[in-house]
């Protein structure tokens, strides 16, 4: 009898790292990612059939290749299933997934599971985000990525956050450089931030290297910047912006918005020591660290794994003595980009489900709980469930939005017929 895999979802760096983690100590693993090859966001790869040959720094080359190394040679005990959607889990640990190459939906129920499913883009919306044409920074990063292509005609990149001048500066590399970076934060108001930020050696040369590219592409870094607008212009853009107190428009085809991420945890039970198969969460969907954090992250969840099953000690000094430097790096840069947000105009788009404005948020009353900003407002009710408008409804009422009780499931869309075919893959 073949005992039950250690189940890891998510083949980002918090994910393969746990992968290698556990088969190295020996144990069998289950790995499922839901592209057609491992990477996750930070490391994606090119779509089948392109050559991509986007700029990334030395680093995050070295760390993937390592990584995909200590997975080649435990591959024995790594079962990877890509093209594999998690649906969800229920009650007695039953792990449900839609293998869309086999157009079948398994179930599993592991010894223990890991989820590291990374994070989900935030934005401050304005009029005119929802528009075509306007996409969220990390999202042309991965088309970028994918393809090796950047986006055709003039770009403006805005919003606030280091994946502004690290996407600005892989177009630049590409051959199109944005025609302007904004940052939404003012760095020179935060001197002790930033005085915290220039010991951290490695992403401060990370940085270094993005604005060599900048520069080099002659792309201005504007702090202090914000898109007050945007407006169809034929086909292009027509963005309003504003720097301290100076306007202006400029016409644009691409508009690439990004405020921060937030950690995915969308439909995902929490951990708790009564559940029916320990779960753990890991990398940038437990805590938004950064990609080199994912690493050890992914590695400090599978030493807990392993040590609930007798099978390794607990002492992880070394890496959570990284992680928290990681944790000072990332509040010192939050810090220095902080800004107040700001109420937008009355016809800017909240809930793009359900074309709710903020003029219909701020027609509730004040004292609407967040049930009833739901219900009563009917945001957060569509497709999405709030997993998009709800951070924008927290950060502009500040209280969180419920997700839907109990979330739906399954989490994502699956079609009927693989459903049909639903077969229990567990390993005795």
């Amino acid at each position: 009898m073949h005992k039950a895999p250690i189940l890891v979802v998510g083949g980002g760096p918090a994910g393969a790292s746990a992968a290698a983690t556990i088969a190295e100590a020996g144990l069998p693993v289950l790995l499922i990612e839901q592209r057609d090859q491992l990477g996750g966001a930070i490391h994606r790869q090119p779509a089948a059939g392109q050559e991509s040959h986007v700029w990334r720094p030395a680093r995050h080359r070295r760390n993937w290749a390592g990584l995909m190394a200590r997975l080649q040679a435990s591959a024995g005990r790594i079962e990877t299933r890509t093209q594999t959607v998690f649906l969800g889990v229920d009650g007695e640990g039953h792990f449900l997934f839609d293998d869309r190459r086999a157009g079948r939906v398994f179930a599993r129920r592991p010894r223990g599971a890991i989820i590291a499913v990374g994070a989900v883009e935030t934005i401050r919306p304005f009029p005119g985000w929802e528009l075509p044409g306007v996409m969220t920074a990390g999202g042309a990063q991965v088309l970028l990525k994918e393809t090796g292509r950047p986006p055709e005609g003039p770009i403006l990149v805005a919003g606030s956050g280091p994946l502004l001048p690290a996407l600005a500066a892989q177009l630049a590399k590409a051959g199109n450089p944005p025609v302007a970076v904004l940052e939404r934060g003012r760095p020179w108001r935060a001197p002790e931030a930033l005085a915290r930020l220039a010991v951290s050696w490695a992403p401060m040369a990370e940085a270094a290297a993005y604005a060599a590219a900048l520069a080099i592409g002659r792309v201005p870094y504007r702090c202090g910047g914000v898109v007050t607008r945007a407006e169809p212009d034929g086909e292009g853009l027509k963005v309003g912006i504003r720097v301290g107190e100076t306007q202006q428009v400029l016409r644009v085809r691409h508009l690439l918005i990004h405020d921060g991420i937030e950690p995915n945890r969308t439909g995902i039970p929490l951990p708790a020591p009564d559940a029916a198969v320990s779960i753990l969460l890991a990398g940038d969907g437990r805590e938004a660290l950064g990609a080199d954090a994912a690493l050890l992250d992914g590695r400090r969840a599978a030493m807990q794994v392993l040590a609930r099953l007798g099978l390794a000690g607990t002492d992880a000094s070394r890496d959570e003595h990284s992680l928290q430097r990681a944790r000072g790096f990332q509040a010192a840069l939050a810090r220095a980009l902080h800004s107040e947000p700001i109420a937008p105009a009355p016809e800017t788009v909240i809930c793009r489900c359900e074309g709710r404005s903020y003029a219909d948020l701020a027609a509730l009353p004040d004292d609407a709980s967040p049930r009833e900003v739901r219900l009563m407002g009917r945001f957060g009710l569509g497709a999405c469930q709030g997993r998009f408008c709800g951070p924008m409804i927290a950060a502009l009422r500040g209280r969180p939005l419920p997700a839907a009780t109990p979330p739906r499931w399954p989490l994502r869309p699956v079609s009927v017929a693989a459903l049909a075919r639903l077969t229990n893959d567990e390993t005795e």
